[in-house]
């Protein structure tokens, strides 16, 4: 659980990353704390799973990426394979389950349309489930993230 000061110091941290040689050196500054309490706070964020990586975002549009939110009907009994399948792909993120009929709900992103499909394809050939909605992205509105904590 974290504490009133860690989900303070969090508020502190969202708005950017710093892109610099000691990016915690920096972040630590603008927190008033020292850069190795710094590092340990975010190593504890990781410790605690509340924080699960740091990477950069990138308009994968720009750069000639295609995606889309897929959904599935995923029978209870089937729901253990199924993931560990659509894991299997390294272009699967976001991948959640979720209470409604179609509960299994996972974004792909492939250098080509082609690409995507086939990876769609052989998601449903392993297994077994052809109950799926492919909602392609038309137009990206926000992809930025600042939680109120």
């Amino acid at each position: 659980m974290l504490s009133v000061h860690d989900k303070d110091l969090i508020k502190k941290l969202q708005p950017e990353f710093p892109l610099t040689e000691r990016p915690f050196a920096v972040l630590a500054a603008q927190a008033g704390i020292s850069e190795e309490a710094m590092i340990k706070f975010f190593k504890k964020l990781q410790r605690d799973k509340v924080l699960r990586y740091i990477a950069p975002m990138f308009d994968l549009r720009q750069i000639g990426v295609v995606s889309s939110l897929v959904a599935m009907k995923v029978p209870v009994k089937k729901l253990k394979a199924t993931i560990k399948i659509i894991n299997a792909f390294p272009n699967i993120s976001h991948n959640y389950l979720r209470e409604d009929a179609y509960n299994v709900w996972f974004t792909v992103s492939a250098a080509s349309e082609k690409r995507r499909a086939a990876i769609l394809a052989e998601i449903r050939k392993r297994s077994g489930i052809n109950d799926l909605l492919d909602l392609k992205t038309r137009k990206v509105f926000k992809s930025r993230a600042v939680f109120d904590l």
